[in-house]
């Protein structure tokens, strides 16, 4: 019924289709940057950037403040700050306040996207870089 790229683009939308290394729990606030070639949940509250190689999920009771750079970006909570990712999705719960560049995405019914969204070419790379601050 699907073909084979609509099947591994609803694939990346599962977050338990990635492993995740790291875990910022509920409660913890951490102010940094962070930077990891794995993935990432975040539950807490980050203020800095976060730059992982791999996916990183946005909890319902995460706050994060600061650009994200990752491939897979899956968001139920708040994010204020830029995003560059190959694959962003937006749940019902998540509000991004930002400029978002990516190859795909998808918002679900009731998430918030507020900020210019730039779609790539799936062909083109995108440079996933860090900010100086």
């Amino acid at each position: 019924m699907f073909n084979a790229k609509q099947d591994k683009v609803r694939k990346l939308n599962r977050p338990d289709d990635f492993q995740i290394s790291t875990v910022i729990a509920e409660g913890i606030s951490i102010e940094g940057d962070l930077i990891g070639a794995d993935s990432l949940r975040v539950d807490g509250k980050i203020k800095g950037n976060i730059r992982m190689g791999k996916g990183v999920i946005i909890g319902e009771s995460a706050y994060v403040d600061g650009d994200i750079s990752c491939e897979t970006l899956i968001v139920y909570g708040h994010i204020t700050g830029d995003v560059q990712c190959k694959t962003l999705t937006l749940k019902s719960a998540g509000k991004l306040y930002g400029n978002v560049s990516m190859t795909q995405f998808s918002v679900d019914m009731g998430g918030q996207l507020i900020g210019a969204v730039t779609v790539a070419d799936a062909r083109e790379p995108i440079l996933l870089e860090s900010k100086a601050n």
